[in-house]
This record gives C-alpha cells, structure tokens and sequence, in this order.
C-alpha cells in the first residue's frame, strides 16, 4: 500500500509543475481563474473514473485471457497514438519558434 501512495504522490509532484505552466500561459492569455480551476478539475475527475472504469474491467488477474491482452494493446496503442499527436501539435511547433530552424 506505501507503495501505490508513493507512485500516486510522484506522479502528482511529476505533473505539478506543467499544469502550473498551462495555467499560467491560460491566464496570460485572458481566461478567467475559475474556467482555468473547473478544467483541470474536470481532467482530474475524468482520470480517475478512467481508472475506476478500467480497474473494474479489467480486474487483477484478468490478463491472461488472450483476448482481454489484444483489448489492453489495443487501447495502449491508442493512448500511444494520442500522445504522439499531441506532441507534434504543441510541443514541435513552440521548438521550432523558439529554437528556430535546426538545418
């Protein structure tokens, strides 16, 4: 149990410091605190009913079946594809307006 508290605490303290970015550069440019607070209030509950949905599915145990390995892949891959988009979409084109042309 000390275990998963210690993961759940760095992966939170990991975290912190984008959210406090984005926040920041929200409020720069002109959104109100209270809309900046509900979404990542509404991102924070939405990742936890995530988690709830899919330690429900997909109990301890559950991934010996074959097919229920196929349905994680496919739903790590998923995840994996997204996380390359949104990388190419924000991080790649704020590298190349701050650092510049690299050729």
């Amino acid at each position: 149990r000390g275990t998963l508290l210690a993961f759940v605490v760095g992966v939170f303290l990991a975290n912190f410091p984008e959210a406090m970015s984005s926040a920041g550069t929200m409020r720069l440019h002109g959104m109100r605190r209270r809309v900046i607070l509900v979404m990542w209030a509404s991102i924070t509950l939405m990742t936890g009913l995530g988690a709830f949905g899919g330690a429900t599915i997909f109990p301890p145990g559950s991934k010996d079946d074959p097919v229920i390995q196929k349905v994680i892949a496919g739903i790590e891959g998923l995840c994996g594809g997204a996380m390359l988009c949104m990388i190419a979409n924000t991080v790649l084109p704020e590298a190349f307006e701050q650092g510049g042309n690299v050729t």
